[in-house]
């Protein structure tokens, strides 16, 4: 999906989510502001673009795993917009996290300003370890 100035926010959280799924790293990326804040619940926040980035290419984002982020539900109130979603890690060797997602994207002039997910980790590191054994 191609962005016009005119794009709603949850056309631009539809495009960001479109391109993690075509393994289209560095466009979603671009998406979000340069001093974002993602806010991986529980774990400590990343502020930047290049932060983010760096976080999700050394976990193995788009070499060792690739992602199918299924939205299950989307809606938007003003400019922040809730989607709940399975996120799908799809491993290499073939191996597959599979695991549900609560999240919120702040909207801001076309950018993302605050990116947050809430997820069980628990349950992500149960799969992780399932896979790396």
């Amino acid at each position: 999906m191609s962005l016009s100035q005119a794009a709603t926010p949850i056309e631009i959280a539809q495009t960001f989510f479109d391109h993690w799924n075509h393994n289209r790293i560095d466009a979603a990326l671009a998406m979000l502001a340069a001093d974002v804040l993602y806010d991986n619940v529980p774990f400590p926040d990343i502020i930047g673009r290049a932060e983010t980035g760096k976080f999700h290419r050394q976990f193995g984002i788009g070499t060792e795993f690739v992602l199918d982020w299924k939205v299950t539900h989307i809606a938007a109130q003003g400019n922040v917009v809730l989607n709940e979603r399975v996120d799908v890690f799809r491993h290499v060797n073939g191996g597959i996290i599979s695991l549900p997602v609560m999240g919120t994207l702040t909207i801001e002039n076309g950018e993302i300003t605050v990116w947050r997910d809430y997820f069980d980790p628990a349950d992500f590191d149960r799969q992780l370890a399932l896979i790396r054994s």
